[in-house]
């Protein structure tokens, strides 16, 4: 992959009014420091998979820190986070669904944007009333002791995810 020439191209266009922003996606911590230390991309948003299953902490640390937002997509984990009886039982507690509660938990993170699929208008709906719920310390705790190493989207071309996660 030549990614350095690709950013360097995308960058020229934004610098040219043709582009507003630059965001990408899928790349592990490895190459994201790369686009923006080395290339010197300016990177607007990054999209990578991230729901309570999955711990994305190293990717965060690190894109807080240059100010970069954090894109969570197949936050309900490709629904099983509607299944899931730790965030059922969240969600009970706040009328609410466990999916909601998955959302909510994106939400309720600094710099982090949830991009739930949802083609139904009631479910869309739900996924809005998300918003409104405000999680309290034992909800967060309770979310933080789910397995935090489940990946539900990893095609044979993706990059490795470990690489420089630290």
């Amino acid at each position: 992959m030549k990614m350095g020439a690709t950013l360097e191209a995308i960058t020229k266009l934004k610098e040219e009014g043709l582009a507003r922003a630059i965001g990408v996606c899928n790349f592990n911590l490895l190459m994201i420091r790369h686009a923006v230390e080395d290339i010197g991309a300016p990177i607007a948003v990054h999209q990578v998979e991230y729901h309570p299953f999955l711990s994305q902490t190293p990717m965060l640390d690190y894109l807080r820190g240059k100010g970069i937002p954090m894109t969570a997509y197949a936050p309900l984990a490709q629904g099983r986070a509607a299944q899931d009886p730790v965030l059922a039982r969240i969600g009970e507690k706040h009328s609410a669904t466990a999916a909601q509660i998955a959302i909510a938990w994106l939400l309720d993170q600094e710099q982090v944007i949830a991009i739930p699929k949802a083609a139904r208008p009631s479910s869309q709906r739900a996924n809005l009333d998300a918003l409104n719920i405000r999680l309290d310390d034992h909800d967060r705790a309770a979310i933080a002791a789910l397995p935090k190493n489940l990946r539900y989207v990893d095609p044979p071309f993706a990059p490795n995810w470990e690489a420089a996660t630290s």
